[in-house]
Order: structure tokens, then C-alpha cells, then sequence
């Protein structure tokens, strides 16, 4: 039981008693919904007055809902609008779904993170929603239609909507059913509880409406589609607007176009074809000659990569060969040097020989005393050139440490260490670069390669999207096997208009959301999102669907929007694109933030952005003039930017490295001196002190001086001992000298033979060069080279190297410069022409396939494809526009048939007093449906037999024209193709007042002046005839179903009209179930029997009160 709630009626007013509600007439008798819309969390009933029924509350307290409730039960899915009466007979997008009340959406709130305004649901889990509608026919008979809905977890997709109709003869309570749905509708526990009841389920429910209408005696569907018009046909005040759109259906003049539309695209597809073939002929031309540079330009760069590659091998072979001669030199002078040998160690044996004589006879003649003073002098001398090497190390010491004093004496030497010891307890002054320093440089390399990176992938793809989401489309396209272009990111879409740069910063931000969004054509997006599930992509990637029907792109708010600064590329997602745009991007700009109140959403060229009312943002972790991260457009500019900051990091790189070196060397000189000072600090005075041996050796002279003098005979063989001790080694120098000859021309020739060996293992790997490279080196060689030293060998192979490289370099360059033009050239073949190179990829490599498609254009002949043109114009024209000549032609007739089974059901019931309402379709064409009509006759009828080709091709305009305005989004053809096509606009509704006889007493014509009462009553009488028509068969006095649906009944009327329209519909027999504001219950009252009253204070949860007051039953 609903909630109850008392309920004012206020005075009755003056008008006759409403008769009673006739027996054997389905009406219906209660209503039973859960969780539709804000019906939310148990299951809300009220019963429906026999008599008639109203449904009153506030504006947006939910009356429609409960109206869409009952439509949903009784309309078919391809019928069913919800909450039409609101939109007032327009065109705008629906706001309410199936899906919406399923879930019970209740507000509109901010998504913070899409930027944009979401629905808010009461019920986002998993739900159910279910409406039971119980008829009774006034004799004891029963029937209940019921309809359930399930949506899993928390889908918003209708596909995912599963449902389930039920008709039934007998009462059916909702609770019941709910007992049936656990995770889903269990139809076969459904049936089994009703096994008599037609159960449908999942959309195919035309048996449950084939019953309903059985049992409701409907001839057909239409009665269904007029009762659901019926339920938003408010405010009707002429027959014009009734027919046309209330009673008439679209008529089939716009299938016939669309269709007319497409087959038409064949003929267009053949002219298409040939004027494409000339033009593809001639660029493919332009292709054959840019090709041939190419490959002659390859050809040379080839030679000269073989050149290059020779360079290195033919210098070894030179030096091999020069290897050789001085191993044949070295052996050579090594014969003589042998001899000269031996001839030294003779005469070093004959010295020895010699000197051992005289050292015999001085030891004869007293010099034993002597040869002890010499061994001495001896032993002091060693000791002494011991000491200066030990001096010298020490002096080399004290250089590396900076020290320039030298110690004299033992003294001075004790101060130096004590000087050295005080230094090295010191802390090193430089202990090398700091982490930080390490730090930046590291950060800086990284900069500068992820610089690089971007670089090379921006010059490579032509795009400013960040690399790491190119490889990311790059991957994605390489398993999808299609190009990347199929797969483009919104920003490589996007351009900034030249004559609005100075707002690029701004819209840059604006855009961020969508810039980097990949958009997925419909056909790929299945495989696309199992790839992408599949893997860590390790970025972010936003990807959109874009579906390939025709999308309708609203016009922007103002002139100051943002889409008017922006320019969508043509093609296939220009539409989906642009209508984006303006979905989400719609922001006024606007220079100083003062102007942001004048706007809903605008923002600001210092990139101030206003979402809405009260919610403001500025980003500014970037510069909004920072071109780097700037994505939209041409890359060009963006090239530029990071061509510019890899400079400047280089710079900072350079400086950065500088600092460590320094650091470094600073700290290794430290080392190395305090390394020098230890050694200083090791070494002893005895060591180093070079007077005592010095001292001592003179003593010692000195004493064989005094003995010599002393005895002459000693003195003279002390003399001769002398001689052959001088003698002696000079013989042993010369002998010593000879084997270091040896020794060293032995080791030449070894070195000299393992490097031959060596050389002739290199080059043995290489492949012989062959005599054209080897006689262009030998003459490259002999240019350059200016002796024959291996010095002057390497700079020859250098100079060689470098000229060489020029030449590939310019080779290169023509090369590039030739493959640059033919990518160009071949790229704007397959984005002009992109069917006929689908097998074909533009850029040179490639080249091949456009060159044959240049032979199949040339070999298949451009005379062939126009005779299947003209064939095409000639066969097509009369099917293309005869039959939608004559359906235009012929329909005021056959509205005019449809208007007399109408006449039928007014001639049953008085319009006045003795007079009878009959219905006169009168034709009325415009000027411009009239001209239509001339160039479709003349399109259809004309015989082309003998046109020439630039006849057939005027022709051909002609017709095309028209099919291009028929198929246009353009907002002026759209209304010339509506005033064409639109049949029910080429007629006017009159009606005749008539009598018994047929003889007419007055005629009211909807666009003539009548009162408003005249036209109201008209109307709705005509509404009500055309109701009983399609409810009741003519020999029937009252329709076999009675109930009748008006969502915002009267709502603008005032009480007379009111209880006019409502003595009509009672006239004819009918049950009004409506929707009213409260304003017209005095007036309503007399013609109900109950009222239920729809509140909802809180917007979130609907309540119902009943009254009844008078119920036939």
C-alpha cells in the first residue's frame, strides 16, 4: 500500500455528470513499479479509477517517470521515447533510457577528472527494475502485463540489458516476481509459475505483443505506436500538427533517398575513377622520374660504400708489402753486423789476454798494495754513483710534492721531514668531484640523449605525441597490420589557426585531455583492447572509439569559442573530431580574467581556464608559452624548441663534465703529492749524502799517488797495467756494442716477421678487391701520397678516406634529397588515392608498387573506365530517381486514403448538433518541392544514348548536385532535404462540417483564422476519432481496449478547452489516465475517479499518495 495523504479537491464546478464507464471495455485497474528512476528501494502501487484517473505533484517530481513506467509495458522497444512531452515535439537528444531508470539516475554532477557532467545513480551495482500494469474489462475478466529488467554488475550499455515480458489472465503481484530474480531474470522459473502466460524475453517480444493486441482487439501495431503519440500530444491547436506529427508516419521518401544516396555512389565511384586515373598518372609520372634519380643516386652510393670499405684493406696490403722489403733490408744488415761481431769479441780476447800480462807484472814488481787501493776506489765509486741515483730519485720527489728547497745537510734533511710529517696529518685539500657534481652530470646526459630520442622520433614520425606513446601506436599498429596513420593521436589531428598563434599556450592546456587521447576506428577497437590488456604498457594510453556512422556537429556557443581557433584535419575523424570539440571544449577565450564572468566555461590567453560556475584552474608546472610541450599541429615549431634545448644542455653538459674533470685532476695531483711526500719521508740521509764516497775515493788517490812516487819500476808497470786496463775496455764497450747491434736487428727482424705473419692473417680474412677498385685506390693513392714512409701511407688511406666520404656524403645527400621528394610524392598519392595504393607504402622503398600501378593505369587504358561511366549514367538515372519521383508524386493520395478510414470512424459520432466532422487532404507544394520535382522527372525520363563524354559529365553534375545536397549535414540542406522529402509537409488538413446528407455547412482550414476553442475542439475530436479507429472495428459502438495516456494534459490550456477535450475523449468511449499540474484539479475532477499525487522533496526518493473517491467497477 502506498503512502496516503489527504487530499484537498476544493468547490466543484458547474459541469454535466460524466456517464458511467462502460462494461466489456479493458481499462486499467492498477499500477505496480520498483526501482524505476527514483522509485527506489521497495515496491510502489496505486490503483486506477475506473472512470479516469489523475496523476498530479510538482514540476520534476516525477509524474513523467510513472507515465514512461506504464510506456515501457505497452510500446515496442523501437517505438518508445521517454518524456517526450517535455521536449515538446523537438528533435533534441532523448535524456532518459531504459538504462537510466534501471539505474535511477536523479542528478546531473561534475566529473572532476573527464571535466565534464556525469549522471548520478542511485542503484550502480547490479539491479533490477519491474512495472506490472492489471487490466480488468468491467465483467469479472483479468489481465496482467509485466515487464522486468536486469543489469549486471555496473554496466551502463542497454546491450547488457536483459529483460522479460509477461501476459497473463489473472492478477499478477510484482513481489511474486522479484522472488524470481536473484543475479538475473529466471525465465523458466517465470514460466513455470505461469505456464498459461506468454513469456517473452531479451528484445523479442513481438509474440507478447501479437497477445496483448489480440487480446485488446488492435487490428495492428499501429494502435500501439498512435497511443504512445498520444500519451506526449499536448498543446494540439491544429490538424496540420495532429497528421503530421501525432497520426502520420515518416514517410518512406527518406529510406527511398538514402537509398537513392547510395546506389548512387557506385555511378559517382566510376566518374570518380576516371578523373582519378588521369590525375594518378599524371603523379605517378612525377614518381618514375624522382625513382630513376633515386636508384642512380643509390647506385653511385653503393660504389663508394664499396670504395670505403676498401680503403682499410688496400692499406693493409700496401703496408704488408712495405712489411716485406724491410724484412729483406733488416736481414740484410744483420749479415754485416754479425761479422763486425765476431771481429769485436777477437779483439776483446787479445785485450784480456794482454791486460792480464801487465796486471801479472805490477803485481811482480810491488802492486799488490796499489791493487787493494784500486779494488777500494772501486767499491766507493759504485757507492757513490749509488748515492746519485738515490739523490736524483729524491730531487724528482720533491718536484712532484712542489717542494724546491734541497737539503744540504743531515740537519736540513731532520726540518724536511718534520715539514712533510705536519703536511700529510693534514686533511687532503681535494678530495675529488662531490656526489652532486656526479649527479648532475648523470641527469645531464640523460637529458640530452632523452633529447636526442625525441629529436630522431619527432624527424622520423612527424609528430609532437612523446615518444613513448608513439612506440606504444607503433607496436599496436604493427599487430593490428594496418599503418599508423589508421591509428592517429587527436593532437596529430589538431592545429591551432595561424591567425589565433598567440592562443596555441592556452588551448594547448585546454586540450590536454584530448590531445593525447589515441582514437580507435570501431573496427579495430576489439583487437585493440586485447592487445592493450594484454601487456605493461608503461605509459598512460587514453584511447576513444570512434564509429564510422555520420556524427552531427553542433554549431559552438559564441564567436569567441575555442573550436573556431582550432582546425580538425579532413577525414575519417574529421566529424567524430570536431563534434568532440564542441562537446567538451565549447570555452569562450577571453584576454583578461576580468572577462571570465561573462561566460559559463571560457579561459583566459595566460591559460586561466573556467570549467563552470565556480570551479576555476590555472596548470602552471609548465610555462604556457612552453613550446616543448606543445603537441597540436605541425611539429615543426616543436622541433626547433628541442633542437634549441639540446644545445643548451649540451652546453650544460660540457660545463658540468669540465667541473668533474677538474675535480678529478685537482684530487689525483693531491694523490701523487702526498704519495712524493711518504717516499721523501722513507728515504734516509745515508742514502742520499754523495760527499762521503766522494771524500773517501780522493783519500784513497791520493794514497796510490804517494806509493807510486815512491819506485819507479812500480810506476812503470803500474803505468802499462793502465794502458791495458784502458784498452781493455774499450774492447769490451766495442764488443758490448756490437752484440746490443745484434741483439736489436735480431729483435727488428722478429718484430718485423710477426707482424708480416700478422698482416698476412688480416688480410687473408678480407675479400680479394677486385681490378676496378683496386686500380681507383692505386690512382686515389698516388695523388695524395708524397713518400713512401708508413706514416705518409696512413695519411694517404686519411686524405683517400675523406675524399672518398665527401663523395658518398653527396651521393647520400642526392639519394636522400631524391628519396625525400618520392616519399613526398608517394605519400600524398596514398593520402589522395589511398584505395588504389592499400597494397602499396608510401616512401621510396616502396616505390616499386607505385610504379606498377602506373603500368596497370597505362596498360588497362582510360577509355575503358569512361564507356563503363557513361554505361552506369544511362542504366542508373531512371532507377535512381523514377521511383522517388512517383512515391513523392503519389503520396498526397495516399495520405488521402489513410484520411478516409478516419472519415469512417467521424461519421459515428456528431461533431454538433445534426452535423458530422470529414476530413480533406488539399495538396500544397512549395516552389522549391516543385523545382525538386522538375530535376527528378528530368533525371529520370531523358534518353542519353548520344551524349558525349563532356555531355555525360554535365550531365553528371547535375544529378550529382542534387545527391550531395540530399546527403549533406549542412544545416540549410538538411531543411531543404526535410521540405523535399517530408511528404506530410505537401499537404494541408481540412475539415468539413457536414450533414447527415453530406452536404457541408462550414469548413475549417488549418491555416485559416479560427478561435482557439474552433481549432482545440477540432483537433481533439480528430484525435479521438483516429484513436476508436485504430481501437475499435466499425461495427463496434465503443473500443475493446479504453485506456489513454496524456503525459502534461492541458497543462497551458485553460478550463474550458480542458473540459472540451475531455467531453470528447468521454464521448468516445475512452479511460484518461493523466499527468497534470495541480492547477487544473477542479476542472479535471468531474471526469475522474481518483487521484495519485507524485512528490520528491529531496530528489532522490519519489513518493506516491492515493485517493479514491468514485470507482465503477
Amino acid at each position: 500500500m502506498t503512502d496516503q495523504k489527504a487530499f484537498e479537491l476544493g468547490p466543484q464546478l458547474d459541469v454535466p455528470p460524466v456517464e458511467p464507464a462502460p462494461p466489456r471495455q479493458w481499462r486499467l485497474a492498477s499500477v505496480q513499479i520498483a526501482n524505476w528512476g527514483t522509485m527506489d528501494g521497495r515496491i510502489y502501487r496505486f490503483p486506477v479509477s475506473r472512470r479516469g484517473h489523475l496523476i498530479t505533484g510538482p514540476s520534476g517530481s516525477g509524474k513523467s517517470s510513472v507515465l514512461d513506467a506504464i510506456a515501457s509495458v505497452l510500446t515496442p522497444d523501437k517505438w518508445l521515447k521517454f518524456n517526450q512531452a517535455a521536449q515538446a515535439g523537438g528533435e533534441r537528444a532523448a535524456t532518459r533510457s531504459v538504462v537510466s531508470y534501471v539505474r535511477g539516475a536523479w542528478t546531473r554532477q561534475q566529473d572532476e577528472q573527464e571535466d565534464r557532467v556525469v549522471s548520478a545513480y542511485l542503484r550502480p551495482r547490479a539491479t533490477w527494475s519491474g512495472v506490472v500494469l492489471t487490466y480488468r474489462d468491467g465483467t469479472g475478466g483479468v489481465v496482467s502485463l509485466a515487464r522486468l529488467f536486469f543489469l549486471r554488475g555496473t554496466s551502463m550499455s542497454s546491450a547488457d540489458m536483459r529483460d522479460l515480458c509477461l501476459l497473463e489472465r489473472s492478477e499478477v503481484d510484482l513481489a511474486e516476481l522479484q522472488t524470481l530474480i536473484d543475479d538475473g531474470i529466471k525465465t523458466r522459473r517465470v514460466q513455470d509459475r505461469w505456464p498459461k502466460a506468454v513469456v517473452t524475453t531479451n528484445g523479442t517480444h513481438g509474440k507478447f505483443y501479437a497477445r496483448l493486441r489480440s487480446v485488446f482487439g488492435m487490428r495492428d501495431d499501429a494502435a500501439l505506436r498512435l497511443l504512445h503519440r498520444t500519451q506526449s500530444a499536448k498543446g494540439l491547436d491544429s490538424l496540420d500538427q495532429l497528421f503530421r506529427h501525432h497520426m502520420l508516419e515518416v514517410p518512406q521518401t527518406f529510406e527511398m533517398a538514402d537509398k537513392a544516396v547510395e546506389e548512387f555512389g557506385a555511378l559517382r565511384t566510376a566518374y570518380e575513377h576516371v578523373t582519378d586515373l588521369r590525375q594518378q598518372r599524371d603523379h605517378l609520372l612525377q614518381v618514375r622520374t624522382v625513382a630513376d634519380e633515386y636508384e642512380t643516386a643509390l647506385s653511385d652510393t653503393e660504389r663508394l660504400r664499396r670504395l670505403q670499405e676498401a680503403i682499410h684493406p688496400y692499406r693493409q696490403s700496401r703496408e704488408l708489402e712495405n712489411l716485406r722489403r724491410e724484412v729483406q733490408q733488416v736481414r740484410g744488415s744483420l749479415r754485416g753486423l754479425r761479422a763486425r761481431q765476431e771481429e769485436a769479441r777477437a779483439a776483446l780476447e787479445r785485450a784480456e789476454q794482454r791486460r792480464a800480462g801487465t796486471m801479472l807484472a805490477l803485481h811482480q814488481a810491488g802492486g799488490g798494495q796499489i791493487e787493494e787501493l784500486g779494488r777500494q776506489i772501486s767499491a766507493e765509486e759504485e757507492q757513490r754513483q749509488d748515492r746519485e741515483r738515490r739523490h736524483a730519485v729524491l730531487l724528482s720527489r720533491l718536484s712532484e710534492a712542489g717542494l724546491e728547497a734541497v737539503p744540504g745537510s743531515v740537519a736540513e734533511f731532520g726540518e724536511l721531514h718534520a715539514m712533510i710529517e705536519t703536511d700529510l696529518a693534514r686533511n687532503p685539500e681535494h678530495a675529488g668531484p662531490t656526489h652532486e657534481q656526479f649527479d648532475e652530470r648523470s641527469r645531464l646526459k640523460e637529458a640530452v640523449a632523452e633529447l636526442d630520442e625525441d629529436i630522431n622520433a619527432l624527424r622520423r614520425v612527424r609528430s609532437s605525441v612523446p615518444r613513448r606513446l608513439l612506440d606504444v601506436r607503433k607496436a599496436l599498429a604493427e599487430h593490428l597490420s594496418v599503418p599508423y596513420e589508421s591509428l592517429p593521436f587527436a593532437a596529430e589531428l589538431l592545429e591551432v589557426s595561424e591567425e589565433h598563434r598567440e592562443w596555441t599556450g592556452a588551448i594547448e592546456r585546454v586540450l590536454a585531455p584530448l590531445s593525447l587521447t589515441l582514437l580507435v576506428p570501431t573496427r579495430l577497437l576489439a583487437r585493440a583492447q586485447e592487445w592493450i590488456d594484454g601487456r605493461h604498457l608503461g605509459v598512460r594510453l587514453r584511447f576513444d572509439e570512434v564509429s564510422a556512422r555520420s556524427v552531427s556537429v553542433p554549431p559552438a556557443r559564441s564567436q569567441d569559442s575555442l573550436v573556431h581557433k582550432v582546425t580538425v584535419k579532413r577525414g575519417e575523424f574529421h566529424d567524430w573530431l570536431q563534434a568532440r570539440l564542441v562537446d567538451r571544449f565549447d570555452l569562450a577565450c577571453v584576454t583578461s580574467a576580468a572577462e571570465l564572468a561573462r561566460h559559463e566555461r571560457a579561459v583566459t590567453l595566460a591559460g586561466q581556464v573556467k570549467h563552470g560556475r565556480g570551479r576555476f584552474e590555472k596548470d602552471d608546472r609548465f610555462r604556457v608559452d612552453d613550446r616543448s610541450r606543445w603537441v597540436l599541429g605541425d611539429p615543426a615549431a616543436k622541433l626547433e624548441v628541442l633542437v634549441a634545448a639540446r644545445q643548451a644542455r649540451t652546453e650544460e653538459l660540457s660545463r658540468a663534465e669540465e667541473a668533474v674533470d677538474r675535480a678529478l685532476h685537482l684530487a689525483d695531483s693531491e694523490r701523487q703529492r702526498r704519495a712524493a711526500l711518504k717516499a721523501v719521508l722513507e728515504t734516509e740521509w745515508k742514502d742520499v749524502d754523495r760527499e762521503g764516497p766522494t771524500r773517501r775515493i780522493a783519500e784513497l788517490q791520493a794514497r796510490i799517488k804517494e806509493l807510486s812516487s815512491v819506485d819507479s819500476d812500480l810506476e812503470q808497470a803500474r803505468l802499462r797495467n793502465d794502458e791495458a786496463e784502458e784498452a781493455w775496455r774499450e774492447a769490451r764497450e766495442t764488443a758490448r756494442e756490437a752484440d746490443v747491434a745484434v741483439d736489436f736487428a735480431e729483435k727488428t727482424e722478429r718484430e718485423l716477421t710477426g707482424q708480416v705473419k700478422e698482416l698476412t692473417a688480416v688480410c687473408a680474412q678480407h675479400e680479394p678487391l677486385d681490378d676496378a677498385l683496386r686500380a681507383d685506390l692505386d690512382a686515389r693513392f698516388r695523388a695524395v701520397r708524397r713518400s713512401s714512409s708508413p706514416n705518409a701511407l696512413a695519411d694517404a688511406a686519411e686524405s683517400v678516406r675523406h675524399e672518398v666520404t665527401a663523395q658518398a656524403e653527396q651521393a647520400q645527400t642526392e639519394a636522400a634529397r631524391a628519396a625525400q621528394r618520392c616519399t613526398m610524392l608517394t605519400t600524398e598519392f596514398s593520402r589522395q588515392w589511398a584505395s588504389a595504393a592499400a597494397d602499396a607504402s608510401p616512401g621510396v622503398e616502396d616505390r616499386g608498387s607505385y610504379l606498377a600501378i602506373l603500368e596497370r593505369i597505362i596498360g588497362q587504358g582510360l577509355p575503358d573506365h569512361e564507356g563503363r561511366f557513361q554505361t552506369l549514367l544511362h542504366d542508373r538515372s531512371s532507377v535512381l530517381f523514377g521511383e522517388l519521383h512517383s512515391a513523392i508524386r503519389s503520396a498526397p493520395g495516399d495520405i488521402t486514403d489513410r484520411v478516409e478510414r478516419i472519415n469512417t470512424s467521424l461519421r459515428r459520432s456528431p461533431f454538433d448538433e445534426g452535423r458530422f466532422l470529414r476530413l480533406r487532404v488539399r495538396t500544397r507544394r512549395t516552389e522549391t518541392v516543385t523545382q525538386f520535382l522538375r530535376d527528378l522527372s528530368t533525371a529520370a525520363t531523358h534518353a542519353w544514348e548520344d551524349d558525349t563524354l563532356e555531355d555525360a559529365e554535365r550531365r553528371y553534375a547535375a544529378l550529382a548536385s542534387i545527391m550531395d545536397r540530399l546527403a549533406s549535414s549542412d544545416h540549410v540542406d538538411r531543411s531543404w532535404r526535410r521540405q523535399c522529402l517530408d511528404t506530410r509537409e505537401h499537404v494541408t488538413f481540412l475539415a468539413e462540417e457536414i450533414d447527415a446528407a453530406g452536404e457541408v455547412h462550414a469548413t475549417y482550414d488549418s491555416g485559416a483564422a479560427m478561435s482557439g476553442g474552433q481549432q482545440q475542439k477540432l483537433v481533439v475530436f480528430c484525435l479521438a476519432a483516429a484513436l476508436r479507429y485504430q481501437l475499435a472495428a466499425p461495427e463496434d459502438p465503443l473500443p475493446v481496449y479504453g485506456t489513454v495516456v496524456l503525459d502534461e494534459a492541458f497543462d497551458k490550456a485553460d478550463a474550458r478547452y480542458t473540459r472540451m477535450a475531455m467531453d470528447v475523449f468521454v464521448e468516445f468511449g475512452f479511460q484518461m489516465v493523466l499527468a497534470t499540474p495541480q492547477k487544473l484539479l477542479q476542472t479535471i475532477e468531474p471526469y475522474v475517479g481518483g487521484i495519485t499525487t507524485v512528490e520528491n522533496p529531496t530528489r532522490r526518493l519519489t513518493r506516491l499518495a492515493d485517493i479514491t473517491w468514485e470507482d465503477d467497477k
